[in-house]
């Protein structure tokens, strides 16, 4: 069972992130957490500190991937060399493809592709010299098939699994961990303001335990509820594509 001291996480001021800093930080382990909003991460270090915890805050725009390296190092070095890097950092809204402009896919694959490779990638130069550590992102069910209003979330989605399956690949003699967390629907604010159905939706701090028990377990892929993960993850991804758009459609509001 891994155990971690030192942890970084992006997009910790609110949802998955916030809940995975908070539940680490009651763990023992010291967490480092960044995110655009300041005064939201203000607020999380205070909450840990006054249960007892260890935190650190830093802004950070995922966006801005030097901005990404240097923060990274910088922050390595003062609390003694991290030990878990997760790239939580996400965004998306449901836009259906004859209203979709480059401005709205941009902005989701800056953040959820680009930002979460800058982040692993640092992450990854930080822990190689030193054989060990775990390099996690929180990918998505909705990245293993294309689905109706989320071109641009699914596809980022898919190629930050993709990435990550290589890392795996790449690193297996290394002693790193490589982890893709895929989570089905969560209750979080960006859900909160989706209109389409959600089956199976979970809870945050659910989800957010369902993320740590497969760390600590070692798995390389953690995906919940099982409810939704299973039929994606094999029937799903094998179902013919006039199937699946037929479903996806009628599913989703036009």
């Amino acid at each position: 069972m891994t155990r971690f001291e030192r942890a970084f996480i992006t997009g910790a001021s609110s949802g998955i992130g916030r809940a995975i800093a908070l539940k680490l930080a009651g763990r023992g382990t010291l967490v480092v957490v960044t995110a655009r909003r300041r005064e939201l991460l203000d607020e999380l270090v205070a909450e840990i500190e006054g249960a007892g915890g260890r935190a650190l805050a830093a802004e950070l725009d995922v966006r801005d991937t030097d901005w990404v390296r240097r923060e990274m190092e910088r922050l390595d070095g003062e609390v003694g060399g991290f030990d878990l890097v997760l790239a939580n950092a996400g965004v998306g809204r449901a836009v259906h493809a004859t209203r979709l402009d480059w401005d709205a896919v941009s902005d989701v694959v800056d953040v959820n592709f680009r930002g979460a490779l800058a982040t692993l990638v640092a992450g990854k130069g930080l822990m190689l010299p030193r054989g060990r550590g775990t390099l996690a992102a929180v990918s998505s069910l909705a990245g293993t098939r294309g689905m109706a209003t989320s071109g641009a979330y699914s596809a980022s989605k898919a190629g930050l699994q993709a990435f990550l399956e290589t890392l795996e690949i790449d690193l297996g003699q290394s002693g790193l961990k490589v982890v893709d967390i895929q989570p089905g629907f969560v209750r979080t604010p960006m859900t909160d303001n989706q209109k389409f159905p959600m089956p199976f939706l979970v809870e945050v701090d659910t989800a957010a335990e369902h993320c740590l028990r497969g760390l600590e377990a070692g798995k390389s892929v953690i995906s919940f509820p099982w409810q939704l993960a299973w039929p994606t993850r094999t029937l799903g991804r094998y179902l013919p594509r006039t199937l699946w758009r037929l479903l996806s459609r009628m599913s989703t509001p036009s």
